[in-house]
Formats: structure tokens, sequence, C-alpha cells
């Protein structure tokens, strides 16, 4: 049904297919209109269309990443090639941005410094079972924690995955109940700690699987898949791809 929503709106509403056809619409209409370009890529990768996803975001990455410094879709574009089996490629994307941002020749991607790309590199480092990327996330989280930026989100799942929280201070940080069942349903009401106990529960499940825990680590990534979607936290899908298709 066609609707006159703006696709933006659309998209808080978590009315993911219509947001979908609404940008394609306002893209037939405005075609060199950026922003229609990005939301498009980043609506398909809500409703699971992650191949579909990728034109849109290598051309709104290109425009991005024209200003020096910035980081463009890389982690978008990262998670979206692992969803479709491209792990390699996922695994390279997000290795370079990290190194990129270590080197200083890439802005940091969020308040905490960077801290997302190192999780997701750790993850899919751990995953894959390379070691030396996984040393390089580490040794990349722990400059980070040496920063006064580290106590901005998402810098307490780095924390955690560092051993300079436990799970409890960590989910109490998130949303302010150190007890997860409280704490999802807190977060069920909140977007922005919602937001937060996504990284946790990531980061958590991630810190299993380097344990050598899988059932661990895929009951948290199921916990973590079974939130609200978080809209712009996009290791949620790597998450939720560990328990079930999107």
């Amino acid at each position: 049904m066609v609707t006159n929503i703006p696709a933006w709106q659309l998209v808080k509403s978590y009315r993911f297919r219509e947001a979908v056809e609404a940008y394609e619409r306002q893209l037939r209409e405005s075609p060199d209109d950026w922003g229609n370009v990005g939301g498009l890529g980043h609506a398909l990768m809500a409703v699971g269309e992650f191949a579909a996803a990728i034109p849109y975001l290598e051309k709104i990455d290109k425009y991005y990443r024209e200003s020096p410094g910035r980081p463009g879709c890389q982690i978008e574009l990262s998670i979206c090639d692992w969803m479709i089996g491209n792990r390699e490629t996922a695994l390279s994307i997000i290795k370079r941005l990290v190194i990129a941002v270590r080197d200083g020749k890439v802005s940091y991607t969020d308040i905490a410094g960077g801290v997302e790309q190192g999780l997701i590199l750790c993850y899919m480092a751990i995953t894959l079972q390379s070691r030396p990327d996984l040393d390089l996330a580490m040794k990349y989280l722990k400059k980070l924690a040496t920063r006064r930026r580290i106590q901005y989100w998402p810098g307490p799942a780095a924390l955690f995955l560092l051993g300079s929280l436990t799970f409890g201070e960590a989910v109490k940080s998130a949303t302010g109940s150190a007890d997860l069942a409280q704490a999802k349903e807190i977060a069920e009401h909140d977007l922005m700690k919602r937001r937060h106990l996504v990284n946790i529960l990531f980061a958590a499940g991630t810190e299993r699987r380097m344990a050598g825990d899988e059932a661990g680590c895929r009951m948290l990534m199921s916990e973590c898949a079974g939130l609200t979607h978080p809209q712009v936290e996009y290791i949620w899908y790597l998450a939720n791809g560990e328990v079930s298709t999107v």
C-alpha cells in the first residue's frame, strides 16, 4: 500500500518493509539525494536483504569518504558481507577500519573513540579462529581503554571484554539494573539503554566464544538478538545471525 509517510519516519516506527518501499520511491523522485541512497541501504539491512543493501552502502560510503578522515559505511559493509557468507571479505574490511582508526587516518566511529569496530573485529576474528586478528583487536581495545573517552558508550562493553568490569557491572552501567531480566525490561522501553545493552550482550557472547564456551556464546547472542531492533547498533545483525534468520 502506498503511503505518503516519509521513509525516515517509517524506520523510526520499525516499519522497515514500508520504509524500503518509501526510500525506493523517494530515490526515483530524487536520484541524487544521498540521504535516500544511504537510507535505502540501511532499510534493506533492516529487512535482512544484505546483498541488495551493499550497492547502496558502497555508493554512500564512497560519497562520505571523499572527506578525509571519515569512516564511511565500512562497518555496515563488513556486516553485510558477513551475513551473506563473505566472511573473509568482512573481516578484511573491519580490520582495515581498525588499523585506520588506530593510525589516525580515520576519525573514530563512536564517542568512545572507535570501540564498535574493535568489538566486531574481536567477534569475527575469534569466529574465524584468526589469532593474529584477535590479538590486533584486543591491543586496539586496550589502547582505547587508556583514554578518557572509554567511559562513553559503547566503551563499557570494551571494558567488560577486557576484564575491567563484571557482567553485572556492565549491565547496570547500560540500564541501571544489574539483573538481566530487569535490564531487558528497562531496555525495551528506552532505545538508548537498549542500544547499550545490545553492546554488552554482544561483547559478553564474544567473550564466551573466546573462552571456548559455545553454549554460553549462543545463549548471550540469543539474548542480544531477542531485543527489539536497536536501529543503528549494527552488531545486532551479527548476534541475530548466530541464532536465526533476520
